[in-house]
C-alpha cells in the first residue's frame, strides 16, 4: 500500500467512497453523501492538515502496483499544545479484510509517535465489530462506552472511544 496526502485529484474517488452506503453505514446518520456535500465539506476536510511539518493529516492509500483506490487514513490534532490526536479511516469495501486496514493504521501510529504526541484516540459505533477489533490489534484500548440519549435503537446510537498510551512507551527501559 502507498500512502500519499489526500488532495483535490482524488475526489472522484471521494466520492465513490462516501456513496457506498455499507460504507456508510457506521457513519454520518448511515446516509451515503452526495458529491456536492464531499466537494464542500469532505474533501476540505480530509485537506485541512496538509501543510503540516509533523505529517499529521489526512493520507489517500492506493495498491502499489496499480494504483486503484483503497480508501484513507486520518490523524488529526485533538489539542494545543499538541497532547492527543485522533485517528480515523475508510476503505472500500472491496479491499475490507485485506490488511489493509491494519496496515494504515500503524502507519498513523507512527506519525504520532514521531510528533512525539502522547495519546492516540478513536470512536466509533460500538456495533461496528471489525473497526473495534481493528483498534484493538493496533494496540488501543477501550476506554468507555457511551449511549446516546436518542430515539434511535440502543445499540444504533452506542458509541465506543479507543486510547493508546504512547507516553507510557517513553517510560519503558530501552
Amino acid at each position: 500500500m502507498a500512502l500519499t496526502r489526500t488532495n483535490w485529484p482524488d475526489v472522484d474517488d471521494v466520492v465513490a467512497l462516501n456513496a457506498d452506503t455499507d460504507v456508510m453505514r457506521y457513519l454520518d446518520h448511515d446516509r451515503p453523501m452526495t458529491p456536492a456535500r464531499v466537494l464542500a465539506e469532505e474533501m476540505p476536510r480530509l485537506m485541512a492538515h496538509n501543510g503540516r511539518a509533523d505529517r499529521l493529516g489526512s493520507w489517500v492509500a492506493r495498491e502499489r502496483g496499480t494504483g486503484n483506490f483503497l480508501g484513507w487514513f486520518m490523524i488529526t490534532p485533538v489539542d494545543e499544545p499538541l497532547r492527543t490526536v485522533e485517528v480515523a479511516y475508510r476503505l472500500r469495501r472491496g479491499v475490507w479484510g485485506l490488511g489493509y486496514d491494519i496496515e494504515g493504521m500503524l502507519f498513523m501510529i507512527e506519525i504520532a509517535r514521531a510528533a512525539h504526541v502522547s495519546t492516540v484516540i478513536a470512536t466509533m459505533m460500538t456495533v461496528d465489530v471489525a473497526t473495534r477489533r481493528l483498534m484493538e490489534k493496533a494496540g488501543l484500548q477501550l476506554v468507555e462506552t457511551f449511549v446516546s440519549e436518542t430515539t434511535a435503537p440502543a445499540a444504533a446510537a452506542a458509541r465506543s472511544d479507543y486510547a493508546l498510551d504512547l507516553s507510557m512507551e517513553a517510560r519503558l527501559p530501552a
